[in-house]
């Protein structure tokens, strides 16, 4: 029997009269149910249902049987073992490599990381308003009851669900439960037994997540609690690993819309659910598209993916409208794509075409659109076989990525050692040569030093009026975008007409078309940047190698100063700019980028290299900003006149007056100066690493030249050509899979 007490005070949490006046009756009828359950008849119960946006079956505490789970062909398999195959040979030869030389021990140490980095498993990310059915779709798609599901939003906190077999050894429970640093909780570091210990708040069976990640929970209200992780056996989590996000638009914790914003920048794929007998209403498009700027473009015709192949966006809970009727949800969908596509700005539509060379029109975005339920498998099938395509073609994306990005690897390091090979030849053919060749090289340092260091001020002087530039066109384009006029002519452009959906929509439209111009400027200007940061590493370059090719034969160090360079972008959160730079930089970007914790099909699709691919790397500027901005405004601007004459200009500069209520441009302003920042902070990290670098190299080779006796040497080409042969012999299987 319904308890309707304990569903409004235990699950909506509101008063009698707060119930009454949502279900449209009087306190007393309330006061009366409350007491005499038993007289809820059928259409009451109807009402109750539709006022709440749940179920019959929810109401009366019906579980329906779970849907099977999605079956998948377990095509990771080859990547897992191709993996092991490289991380096995390279524990099988280690004790017998010259690690004692720290260059040596560090490509060894390089080889492991990106064998165990370029193998991730992509990230699916299922988000979405709150109530929208998360939990229950991932429920299905894993084919057992795991993830919380109740009358009211519940998941609170970033679930990550990974499959049974990638669980640590030192890990022994189902699920755990996390807390983060202000950068919140990385899950790429799990494996890692200190960080699991530091981070861990509690852990168990999977019912610890209706105690810290539901609104209903013991200890939801704990804020350290920031993610938690946990290990199933389904076959979909042998292929991806999936995450359930917080619920946006919740109005209780401004965190939440904070997290699952900020968490889909890490995913591959991303599938957006709005219910279907509301879809895409009010902030939901926001949402939206907040999701779909931070989805990696990997799509191009030489894999053969479509446009947006990575994004589901789904009309869940179909089977409600008008008992699953699939014409009327189609063209629930149809309207729901064309909505959606008007109101994303031409920017960036043009911004994904630049990456993926597709043209992205209102036919292509309706492919992505779905219905879903579990009461009626005719109305997911569509979802199921285009996810279940997506999920067993990746594999092949990755595996080929990781294959250019290894042999390219390879063939630098073998380059460097063959290098580093003759050197040593040449130490004992002409040791006084070498000797006189290093001490000029030596007497040199001074000039360059002070010269590269003239050259990074100067840098830095560039940077800061970048960001004077930046600030200065945002400003004018802010002014422009956020004027009655402008606004005016934009709702006449559009058609929008004088009712609540479309003044959303065009709220929503103008905070996109401001983030869009953001991000252009700092595109172009990173461009700029990109100009000057190659010519201080190319200046680099030129200075230390000055003398290696001289009258006498002269010798190369084996220094990479681009790869040092970046190096020092490792151990930073962001690096602003120079974010755009590293993506440009094809493979050695991918990696470094992947390693950071971007996702791996950002990777896939920077590795391909170009400044087409950099746009990912600027896509993602201002989105948290953006999206909190927006929502305020489309929230503040509340009830507006629409009465006859003059209202586009009413609601012009109500729009206007939200802007500056929210002191927006401001907060804009501040996103500019972060991202510059972030640029300084990144560039002198960098450089610091290419220095240093350089010094432990120059110190290295002045020992073997100065130092080293002819036994010495001798053995050193030993080592070298023992690294060479290790090299060589790499287990790197041939790979023909799907063109990257």
């Amino acid at each position: 029997m319904f308890n309707l007490r304990d569903f409004r005070q235990d699950v909506l949490k509101i008063t009698q009269a707060e119930f009454a006046n949502l279900i449209g009756v009087r306190q007393d009828n309330v006061s009366r149910m409350e007491k005499n359950p038993e007289t809820i008849d059928l259409s009451m119960l109807m009402n109750i249902a539709n006022a709440t946006g749940q179920s019959l079956d929810q109401l009366v505490g019906y579980k329906k049987d779970v849907p099977q789970a999605l079956e998948v062909e377990n095509v990771w398999k080859e990547n897992e073992n191709m993996k092991h195959v490289l991380l096995d040979y390279l524990e099988n030869n280690i004790e017998h490599l010259p690690l004692e030389t720290e260059w040596y021990d560090n490509i060894v140490k390089e080889l492991e990381e990106m064998f165990q980095t370029m193998f991730k498993k992509p990230k699916v990310a299922v988000v979405g308003m709150s109530d929208a059915g998360k939990s229950s779709l991932i429920n299905a798609l894993l084919g057992v009851e795991k993830m919380p599901t109740s009358w009211t939003p519940t998941t609170s906190i970033s679930v990550h669900i990974k499959h049974i077999n990638d669980r640590p050894e030192f890990i022994k429970d189902e699920a755990t439960i996390f807390e983060g640093s202000e950068n919140g909780f990385d899950v790429n570091r799990i494996h890692q037994h200190s960080y699991y210990e530091e981070t861990r708040l509690a852990s168990g069976p999977t019912s610890i997540l209706s105690e810290y990640g539901t609104r209903q929970g013991d200890y939801y209200s704990i804020e350290d609690a920031s993610a938690a992780v946990v290990y199933l056996d389904s076959p979909i989590l042998q292929l991806c690993d999936v995450i359930d996000l917080p619920g946006f638009g919740t109005g209780d914790r401004d965190m939440d819309d904070i997290m699952a914003s900020q968490s889909t920048e890490f995913a591959d794929a991303t599938i957006y659910m709005s219910p279907a007998n509301g879809f895409l209403r009010g902030t939901d498009i926001e949402f939206l598209k907040a999701s779909l700027n931070a989805l990696p473009a990997f799509e191009n015709s030489q894999n053969e993916l479509e446009p947006l192949n990575n994004l589901f966006v789904i009309a869940s809970q179909a089977h409600t409208i008008n008992h699953g009727n699939k014409v009327e949800v189609d063209s629930i969908l149809d309207a729901g794509a064309e909505r959606f596509y008007r109101e994303v700005p031409e920017e960036i539509w043009e911004n994904k075409s630049e990456v993926s060379n597709y043209q992205y029109t209102v036919e292509e975005i309706r492919k992505r659109f779905y219905s879903y339920t579990t009461d009626h498998a005719g109305l997911r099938e569509d979802f199921e076989k285009n996810l279940r395509y997506l999920l067993e073609t990746l594999p092949f994306i990755i595996k080929q990525n990781a294959w250019n990005m290894m042999n390219e690897y390879l063939d630098k390091y073998k380059k460097e050692l063959e290098i580093e090979k003759v050197n040593f030849i040449e130490i004992l053919d002409e040791r006084e040569a070498k000797l006189e060749q290093l001490k000029q090289m030596k007497n040199d340092e001074p000039m360059r030093k002070y010269e590269m260091q003239k050259a990074r001020k100067e840098v830095m002087e560039k940077i800061e009026l970048f960001r004077d530039d930046t600030q200065a066109s945002f400003e004018k384009e802010f002014s422009e975008i956020v004027s009655p006029d402008y606004i005016v002519n934009l709702i006449k452009s559009k058609g929008y007409k004088k009712k609540k959906d479309d003044m959303e929509h065009l709220a929503s439209f103008i905070s996109s078309k401001i983030q869009a111009k953001i991000q252009n400027i700092l595109k172009y200007k990173s461009e700029d940047l990109n100009l000057i940061i190659n010519q201080y590493i190319e200046n680099f370059e030129g200075a230390i190698h000055k003398h290696a090719y001289s009258d006498v034969r002269g010798f190369k160090i084996p220094f990479d100063t681009k790869k040092a360079f970046a190096s020092g972008l490792a151990g930073i959160a962001t690096f602003g700019g120079l974010a755009f730079w590293a993506s440009t930089l094809g493979n050695l970007g991918g990696y470094i980028l992947v390693a950071k914790g971007v996702s791996v099909l950002s990777a896939v699709g920077i590795s391909v290299g170009g400044t087409a691919s950099a746009v990912t790397a600027i896509s993602l500027i201002g989105g948290p900003i953006t999206l909190a901005i927006a929502v305020s405004v489309i929230l503040g601007m509340g009830v507006f006149m629409l009465g006859s004459g003059g209202w586009k200009k009413n609601v012009a500069k109500k729009i206007v007056k939200e802007y500056s209520k929210q002191d927006a441009l401001n907060k804009f302003s501040n996103v500019i100066d972060e991202f510059w920042d972030d640029t300084e902070f990144a560039f002198n990290s960098a450089a610091d690493a290419l220095e240093e670098e350089w010094q432990k190299k120059l110190s290295a080779m002045e020992e073997k030249v100065s130092y080293y006796s002819a036994d010495d040497v001798r053995r050193s080409i030993s080592e070298v050509e023992q690294m060479i042969k290790f090299l060589e012999e790499m287990p790197i299987p041939f790979c023909n899979a799907i063109a990257v």
